[in-house]
C-alpha cells in the first residue's frame, strides 16, 4: 500500500518533527522547507504544514493529487486558489492568532511613534536638530474604532482598554466581542467614524472588503483621524487615503501593508511627513515556531480521529 506522506512545508524543530511521528505514525514525513527536492511522490501527499509556491501549485494541479488538508502558515489566505481548494474538497487552516500579540504590538509603537513625539525625535536626532515639540497627544481617553475583531482585533482592544481608552468593535454582524466597549456592523461604520479619534484596519481580504476604506469612508471621519492599516493592503484606496490626508481627515496614518507590494519607490506615501510606512513586519513573531506548531498538533490529532478541524477552520463561502 502507498504511504501517505505530511510535508512540512515550513520550519519545524527536531521535537516538533518526532511529536508527528507520534501523533501520526502512519504517514511519512517530508521535510521541505527548505525547497530542497526529496524523493516521495508528490501526488501521495494528504497533508501540507505551511505552503511552498511552485511545489504546492504543482501538487494541487495533479489529478490523481490525495490532498486532503493544508495548514497554512499566515493569517490571510486569499492568495491561495480557494475555488480549487473548495473544488477538490481540501480543509484549509491557517495562523490565525500567532501575529495577535506582535500586530497589536506594532499597532501601539506606529500610535505612540506620532502621539508622543517619537516619529519626528528620530528624524532631528538624525539630523543633530533640537527641536522641542508644542503640542503632543495622549492615548488615554480617545475613541479606537478596530475594524475587525477577530485574535488581532482582540488584542488591540485588550492594549487598549489598559490605555484607558474607549474601543469600538465593527465586523460583519455586529456581534459581541472581548475587549470592546461597544460593537457595530461594518454596515453602521460610515455613520459611526465620527465618533473615533482612531481607527485601525485589521480586516481580512474577500470581495466585500476589496478598497473597503475609499472617499465615502475616509470622507465620514473627523478631521485629524489617526489611521492604521495592519490589515490587508487592497482593502485601503491608495488615492482616497492620499486625499484624505492632503484634506486632513487623516492626521497620520500608520501603514504597515499595501495595495502593491513593495511599495512602489515613487509611491507619493513616502514623502508624508505624517506617514510611518513600515515594510510589512507587524505579524513577525518572536515566537512564530511554537505558536503554529500548537495549532498544527491540535489539529492533527482532530484529522488523525477522524473529527472535524477545531482550530482556524477556513469557511470557504467566507474567505476566511
Amino acid at each position: 500500500m502507498t504511504k501517505k506522506g505530511i510535508w512540512l512545508a515550513c520550519e519545524t524543530t527536531k521535537n516538533q518533527i518526532e511529536t508527528i511521528k507520534k501523533i501520526a505514525p502512519d504517514y511519512e514525513v517530508i521535510e521541505g522547507w527548505k525547497d530542497t527536492a526529496f524523493d516521495f511522490p508528490l501526488e501521495d501527499i494528504e497533508i501540507i504544514y505551511g505552503w511552498k509556491g511552485q511545489k504546492s501549485d504543482e501538487l494541487l494541479k495533479k489529478e490523481n493529487s490525495r490532498i486532503k488538508w493544508i495548514q497554512g502558515k499566515a493569517a490571510g489566505v486569499d492568495f491561495l486558489d480557494l475555488a480549487s481548494l473548495k473544488e477538490k474538497g481540501v480543509l484549509l487552516t491557517n495562523g490565525s492568532g500567532i501575529h495577535s500579540i506582535p500586530i497589536a504590538e506594532s499597532v501601539f509603537g506606529m500610535l505612540l511613534a506620532y502621539t508622543r513625539g517619537i516619529q519626528a525625535s528620530i528624524k532631528n536626532q538624525l539630523a543633530k536638530n533640537w527641536e522641542e515639540a508644542e503640542r503632543l497627544i495622549e492615548l488615554h481617553e480617545k475613541t479606537i474604532m478596530i475594524v475587525g475583531t477577530g485574535k488581532i482585533g482582540k488584542e488591540v482592544g485588550r492594549l487598549a482598554q489598559a490605555f484607558n481608552m474607549k474601543t469600538i468593535g465593527v465586523n460583519s454582524s455586529g456581534h459581541e466581542a472581548d475587549y470592546m466597549d461597544q460593537v457595530i456592523s461594518q454596515d453602521e461604520l460610515v455613520k459611526h467614524l465620527k465618533d473615533a479619534d482612531i481607527v485601525v484596519n485589521i480586516l481580512p481580504l474577500t470581495d466585500k472588503t476589496t478598497s473597503f476604506f475609499n472617499d465615502q469612508v475616509f470622507n465620514a471621519m473627523k478631521k485629524d483621524t489617526l489611521f492604521l492599516n495592519v490589515g490587508r493592503g487592497p482593502s485601503v484606496d491608495t488615492a482616497s487615503l492620499l486625499r484624505a490626508l492632503d484634506t486632513g481627515k487623516v492626521a497620520f496614518a500608520g501603514l504597515d501593508v499595501f495595495e502593491k507590494e513593495p511599495l512602489e519607490a515613487d509611491s507619493p506615501l513616502w514623502e508624508y511627513e505624517n506617514v510611518l510606512v513600515t515594510a510589512h513586519i507587524s505579524g513577525i513573531a518572536e515566537h512564530f515556531k511554537k505558536r503554529l506548531f500548537a495549532i498544527f498538533e491540535k489539529n492533527l490529532k482532530a484529522y488523525i480521529a477522524g473529527e472535524e478541524l477545531p482550530e482556524n477552520l477556513i469557511d470557504y463561502k467566507k474567505s476566511y
